[in-house]
């Protein structure tokens, strides 16, 4: 097992290790926010059909300016589409098919028409106010790639080719277990001493906008028999990973090292040179892992993403659409630390210049700043105080983590 180790490390160990989702094929209509299992293609033109983005008149642009006779109605859906001679126009509305035979549409406002007989008075371009075939996509053309999370537009894209199914990842299973004596279930009464069991609900909902089916259970008492069988269980169901929060550290009633040990669990590594978060625990049991991270809530929140996502992600089939990027500081850091030290902050644009403003409650059991959190600045141990305006590093979360 490797102790003490760099963020770096943690996430390179956690990247050796199997992820392998399982495809399902879902309805249309149960696919929002999975994870595409295989390339889309597209396999019809989109449109299919020349057709009109407007209430109109079709017409040879030849014919223009000059008096067409109009020889018919074409709507949306229309079963035949007539063919235009010489001379001749055909009213048309929004969404219907342009006759081969037409290379024009003029707006309704922009012609007169009386008794049959159509006014165009102005010369018009081929092509104008069509909507040619294709122009979206074409037949065999990759219209969403594997990994993408589908959004509502994505599926009107697959329902746009004719697709009532689709390919996606299984949503990986996961069960969190919280411990701790002083842990209240919300709902109920809560000690003089105790604090209500925050930390599991939040990261739950982390778990569950990362794309799992994750199970919470209610906190257990620090007792080491009952923890362990509580875990044991937990590892025999069918999740792919299981969580504890809670005595991932070395004090007297930190059992999550004895729990792993107990359970014949292979540690990969205990403990990271970073802040918060770096109170972690991680280890192999068969086919599946055992995380333990800390019962502070923003110190658990922070192994969850800095540290475990990657990993995750992989895990749901999914794509790291998380970005490294580099801003200037909107105030003052006056603090240093001996290791890494991460920051809850989001992208600010006062002034119309991008910054990164931290927000207020550096402690780790304020879980409050993560609301809007937006971005994690990262700034290497041995560095600061750092002044106004200094570049730091800083993860960017897609918009589901946020």
């Amino acid at each position: 097992m490797q102790i003490h180790i760099t963020p770096e490390q943690a996430v390179r160990i956690m990247e050796e290790q199997p992820a392998c989702p399982r495809a399902e094929e879902l309805p249309l209509s149960q696919a929002l926010d999975r994870n595409l299992a295989e390339d889309i293609l597209a396999r019809l033109d989109l449109p299919p059909f020349d057709k009109s983005p407007f209430d109109g008149y079709a017409f040879r642009t030849a014919d223009a300016p000059g008096t067409l006779r109009v020889i018919g109605t074409l709507a949306a859906g229309a079963e035949s589409v007539p063919e235009l001679r010489p001379g001749q126009a055909v009213k048309i509305f929004t969404g219907a098919p342009v006759p081969a035979s037409a290379d024009a549409v003029a707006k309704q406002e922009d012609v007169q028409e009386r008794d049959g007989q159509l006014t165009v008075p102005f010369q018009a371009v081929p092509g104008t106010n069509v909507i040619r075939a294709g122009e979206d996509c074409r037949a065999g053309n990759l219209l969403i790639p594997a990994g993408t999370r589908l959004l509502p537009a994505h599926l009107g894209m697959i329902a746009g080719q004719g697709l009532a199914a689709v390919k996606v990842w299984q949503k990986p299973k996961a069960v969190l277990c919280p411990t701790g004596s002083e842990l209240a279930e919300p709902g109920g009464p809560c000690p003089p001493y105790g604090i209500y069991n925050s930390s599991s609900f939040a990261l739950c909902g982390m778990l569950t906008r990362m794309g799992f089916s994750a199970a919470r259970l209610p906190a257990i008492p620090d007792r080491e028999e009952l923890i362990f069988e509580t875990v044991e269980k937990a590892l025999a169901s069918d999740a792919e990973v299981v969580f504890t929060t809670g005595g991932a550290s070395v004090g007297e009633y930190d059992f999550a090292r004895r729990t792993a040990e107990r359970l014949g669990a292979e540690p990969l590594f205990w403990k990271i040179r970073m802040k918060p978060g770096g109170a972690i625990l991680v280890s192999r049991a068969g086919s599946k892992l055992l995380i333990s991270l800390s019962g502070n809530p923003a110190a658990a929140m922070m192994s969850l993403l800095v540290i475990l996502r990657p990993w995750l992600t992989a895990l749901t089939g999914g794509q790291d659409r998380t970005e490294l990027i580099r801003l200037p500081l909107k105030r003052e850091l006056p603090k240093s630390g001996s290791v890494l030290r991460l920051l809850r902050g989001h992208l600010d644009l006062t002034g119309g210049r991008p910054c990164f403003d931290e927000h207020e409650g550096r402690g780790n059991g304020n879980i409050a700043s993560f609301a809007g959190c937006d971005l994690i600045g990262m700034i290497p141990g041995g560095r600061g105080p750092l002044k106004q305006g200094e570049q730091i590093a800083a993860l960017r979360l897609p918009p589901e983590l946020r």
